[in-house]
């Protein structure tokens, strides 16, 4: 399989751009599948590198480029061990296109989502959506209460029960997956407010309502891995109501953390997704971890700069566009915010979340 070095986002130190290219040129040369445990090996550990790293008051360029040399370095001497070079060669390139673009994402996301524990799906996504929302002095109650609102991608259907517990008086989900939704189905009907919970099966890019049929428009953390940001965007204007609400998170540019997503997307591409997954679960790792490392390791994103997106609303009929920039301390935006040391050096945006409003 031909692999090309990851794109260099602007604003990346140079060195760190170099030291990324190199890593990906050799695992471009592990052309035999005996060397997959490997590339997960390396693409893990240069991973979870990041959270120590990232968390040091230091500047982390220099620690980039320390840490994937010397994974280039490990992966040359096993390419020149000469073993296991032509003994199982890669597999046939899988579907291309759309079609095939939409079955990678939904049966990624719908792996991860089934596995989510009660906590994680239940408690968390309700706590951090109230503080998220609370420290950018939005009162949950107040947007969600007595709205109908689309929660359009919703997957398993986390942040559709928290919109409900909140107060919306209906919320309709809407995703891909039919694995997915059905873990959601069977997760609304374990609590008291299932009722006001309804899942549809449709795209962001062609959503299965009518024109103005909803209060507000939840989208979060999805449009970046579709195939037309502005449709989706077009498509939430067609079904909020005039004077409704869009809560829009995208990702922004995100410096250092984009190259290394973007790097290790790249070196993983020809290892399947199910068995990096089934990696992670015998390793232990709790299934909000894994949920995070899947989504950042094998999901495409389109990364877009703030004023990209704003721009994307304006044609699009929405105003009084205002970008929420707290978070909870694990969010980067929240880091970037605070001005935490070379906070923007490893996040520059970081996360871009937007209430709007239809015109």
């Amino acid at each position: 399989m031909e692999m090309n070095p990851a794109p260099r986002p602007p604003l990346v130190d140079p060195l760190a751009s170099e030291a990324a290219s190199d890593y990906v040129r050799v695992c471009g040369e592990f052309t035999d599948r005996m060397f997959w445990p490997l590339k997960m090996f390396t693409a893990l550990n240069l991973f979870l590198w990041h959270m120590d790293a990232f968390e040091r008051d230091e500047d982390p360029v220099p620690l980039f480029v320390d840490v994937f040399t010397r994974a280039t370095r490990f992966l040359r001497q096993a390419t020149a061990s000469g073993t296991g070079m032509a003994s199982f060669p890669p597999p046939a390139t899988a579907a291309s296109g759309a079609e095939g673009f939409e079955q990678r994402i939904f049966g990624l996301f719908s792996d991860v989502w089934v596995g989510l524990t009660d906590d994680v799906y239940f408690d968390q996504s309700y706590e951090f959506t109230r503080q998220r929302l609370e420290k950018n002095e939005i009162a949950p109650g107040d947007l969600f209460g007595s709205k109908v609102v689309l929660d359009a991608g919703c997957g398993s259907g986390k942040f559709s029960c928290a919109l409900a517990r909140f107060g919306a008086d209906r919320v309709i989900g809407v995703d891909l997956g039919q694995k997915g939704l059905s873990f959601a189905r069977d997760q609304a009907a374990r609590v008291s407010y299932g009722h006001r919970l309804d899942y549809l099966c449709g795209s962001l890019l062609d959503l299965p309502l009518p024109d103005a049929s909803v209060d507000l428009v939840w989208s979060n953390g999805v449009v970046h891995h579709t195939l037309d940001y502005e449709r989706c965007i077009g498509e939430f204007a067609r079904v909020v109501k005039p004077a409704g609400t869009l809560f829009l998170y995208v990702n922004g540019r995100f410096g250092l953390f984009e190259l290394l997503l973007d790097t290790l997307r790249t070196a993983t591409a020809d290892v399947p997704r199910e068995l990096f997954q089934h990696f992670l679960i015998l390793l232990g790792i709790n299934s909000g971890r894994i949920y995070w490392i899947m989504d950042c390791l094998y999901a495409p994103y389109e990364w877009k700069g703030r004023a990209e997106v704003v721009a994307m609303l304006e044609r699009n009929g929405f105003s009084e566009i205002r970008q929420l920039t707290r978070g909870v301390a694990i969010d980067q935006i929240e880091q970037v915010s605070a001005g935490l040391p070379h906070a923007e050096a490893k996040y520059g945006e970081a996360q871009l979340k937007f209430v709007a409003t239809r015109t």
